[in-house]
């Protein structure tokens, strides 16, 4: 018999994902990177090279991200 708990964090996502940019990538499996506040954080993953985006979730880069522009907008 499974647990249900289990199950129902399988369904729901371990955090928001954030664009950010790779200032830096690490021999230890890490890489710096540049939040959208300017902000620097130290990330599990060394799949994308520095210089580019990335997508982070969790503390770990899932994936490269387009090198789109971004723009803010107030409402």
């Amino acid at each position: 018999m499974s647990n249900p708990w289990v199950k129902f964090q399988a369904l729901i996502a371990p955090g928001p994902k954030q664009i950010v940019e790779v200032s830096s990538v690490g021999a230890d499996g890490t890489s710096i990177v540049i939040v959208r506040g300017g902000n620097s954080i130290r990330v599990n993953g060394d799949t994308v090279p520095a210089g580019s985006k990335a997508i982070i979730q969790g503390g770990m880069i899932i994936g490269k991200a387009p090198d789109l522009p971004a723009q803010t907008v107030e409402i």
